[in-house]
């Protein structure tokens, strides 16, 4: 739904007139009051979430600021906590003693209680969603489940699943699907619901959740989510600048005519994701024509800074950004495009090697 027919729609049902003057300040000017240093990001597989985590890289990296990392292991990924638990002291590195951690943005399961206790203190959480038929294609794309592809004996095996999901959900751990409301798992929604979903109980997790996450980025509308990050956590624009990662050719399992087959099983991620795209909706509404403004500026420079760090990648002389409502004067520099540029594997190898240099950690 496009930004305009959404605020027609959401005044007309809330009773509201919008009468906002250009360059007026936002009207929810009060949640810039706070700075936020210590950041935890929930990174959802195939939710646009390496875009969104070099961001938090880059941020935490210039810094020097001590990220959570996971033990090494054989067979496990550098960018993955773990994909079945939340944080614990089996899968991740303790501080060096008498430091907490800064960061946090590497895959692992949510759960309050451990973030805090790993992150403590004035910490924002962030989070990612997807559109849940689009990021259940991109994951088949991605991750082929066996559960699918390999047992499914048919010309079509996703539709065959879709029609009947339990039919091949049945006996597979919960943390094992990659399919069954993934995202809802990596939220943590309460176990019980997966199997004997309710309207009600999902609401009242949502509105825990809200108390809980800062806020939520949208993938299909980045940009939007990354400016209105940017105001709520009082970071710059420079720090939210980003670089396209991992996306992926298009792929065709299934038409869009089916999709709600895929609405009809995976209710708890729609639920999600449709309490948060309407928030994000309503906040944007809140700042007013500032932050169209804003968008704007930011789509332009993003867009020229990626010019400037992939097509005039001889270029030596920084490229100089002016003093603008929305910032003050900077440069991106070469440096700047290397880690803009950086998959997030060797980033996080970068991370794990500076910080092992520089403290003490337990292996």
């Amino acid at each position: 739904m496009e930004y305009e027919q959404m605020m027609a729609n959401f005044t007309e049902h809330q009773n509201v007139s919008v009468n906002v003057q250009i360059g007026e300040a936002p009207v929810n000017q009060s949640i810039r009051n706070i700075r936020y240093k210590q950041v935890a990001f929930l990174k959802i597989h195939k939710a646009g979430s390496s875009t969104a985590q070099n961001i938090f890289l880059r941020y935490g990296y210039s810094r020097n600021l001590l990220f959570v990392l996971s033990k090494v292991r054989k067979e496990q990924y550098d960018n993955v906590i773990s994909l079945s638990s939340s944080l614990n002291e089996n899968n991740t590195i303790a501080p060096p003693m008498n430091k907490t951690f800064d960061v946090l943005c590497n895959h692992v399961l949510y759960n309050r209680e451990a973030f805090q206790k790993y992150i403590p203190g004035n910490t924002a959480y962030i989070g990612i969603v997807r559109e849940p038929f689009e990021m259940f294609l991109s994951t088949l794309n991605y991750f082929r489940p066996a559960y699918i592809f390999n047992k499914i004996k048919a010309i079509t095996p996703v539709l065959n699943y879709l029609v009947d999901p339990w039919k091949y959900e049945k006996g597979l751990p919960l943390t094992y699907s990659l399919t069954n409301n993934r995202m809802a798992l990596e939220f943590d929604f309460p176990k019980h619901l997966f199997k004997t979903y309710s309207k009600e109980e999902s609401n009242a997790y949502l509105s825990k959740l809200d108390q809980e996450f800062h806020f939520v980025i949208i993938m299909e509308y980045f940009a939007e989510s990354v400016i209105m990050m940017r105001r709520i956590l009082g970071w710059s624009i420079k720090d939210v600048l980003y670089v396209k990662k991992n996306s992926a050719k298009k792929y065709s399992f299934v038409d869009n005519t089916y999709r709600y087959l895929y609405q009809r099983f995976a209710k708890l991620d729609y639920d999600l994701y449709n309490f948060y795209y309407i928030q994000l909706w309503e906040k944007i509404k809140l700042e007013g024509i500032d932050f169209q403004l804003e968008l704007s500026f930011f789509q332009n420079l993003r867009k020229a800074v990626e010019d400037y760090c992939i097509k005039h990648n001889q270029t030596v002389l920084p490229y100089h950004v002016p003093d603008s409502k929305w910032s003050t004067a900077f440069n991106v520099t070469r440096k700047d495009c290397d880690l803009l540029l950086l998959n997030e594997m060797k980033f996080v190898s970068l991370i794990r090697q500076r910080q092992q240099t520089n403290s003490t950690f337990s292996k």
